[in-house]
């Protein structure tokens, strides 16, 4: 019995430990280095580092100059809670992406 509760404690230990790193890590795991990396760091910047990790990206459209993503995730500030939003990602000529979202086109 002894032994199941402390690993029990472990167990939710690492996951406070977990939750409270998630926002840490948020710019140096979702980088502008790639198209989705650039979206999710897009929504750490907005003010929303959890959300960063589990939106919803589907790409919609492809042509040469830029991307379109269709990216839902739950806005906590917004009154409906769900925000669609269309981000737009590019390849700037650092090598890097360069997103804009909004939620129409």
């Amino acid at each position: 019995m002894k032994k199941k509760t402390q690993i029990i404690l472990s167990l939710a230990a690492a996951l406070i430990v977990i939750l409270i790193a998630l926002p840490v890590l948020s710019p140096v795991v979702f980088t502008a280095a790639s198209e989705k990396g650039a979206i999710r760091h897009e929504i750490y910047k907005r003010g929303y580092p959890y959300q960063s990790y589990f939106a919803v990206l589907q790409k919609e459209a492809d042509n040469e100059s830029r991307s379109l993503y269709y990216v839902n995730w739950l806005d906590w500030k917004d009154e409906t809670g769900q925000t669609p939003h269309l981000c737009y990602s590019k390849k700037a000529s650092n090598g890097k992406y360069k997103v804009d979202c909004g939620t129409g086109p």
